[in-house]
């Protein structure tokens, strides 16, 4: 996999290389939460802008939702999503 296509993720210091499809479809699923948490839409705008950047530091309560979105379906964004639960449970 190269460089365009991962973007990095910083959560809590850590980071994590995550495919480009994976990380639109972890800002959609944010998106889709968006009315119901401003943390939601938040971390929809952070992972929509480090689309165009290749680059990503979420705050904690960026995390916090990234957690919660990734929660809502377990296995549904593979080894990566499960290293991006580890790093966004470390609070």
């Amino acid at each position: 996999m190269t460089a365009e296509e991962t973007i990095e993720l910083d959560v809590h210091g850590r980071r994590v290389g995550v495919p480009r499809e994976v990380v639109g479809r972890l800002a959609a699923a944010a998106a889709a939460q968006a009315g119901v948490s401003s943390r939601h839409r938040d971390l929809s705008l952070m992972l929509g802008r480090g689309l165009d950047s290749g680059r990503v530091t979420l705050s904690r309560g960026e995390a916090r939702a990234l957690r919660a979105v990734l929660e809502d379906e377990p296995s549904g964004y593979g080894a990566e999503g499960e290293e991006l639960m580890r790093a966004a449970s470390e609070l």
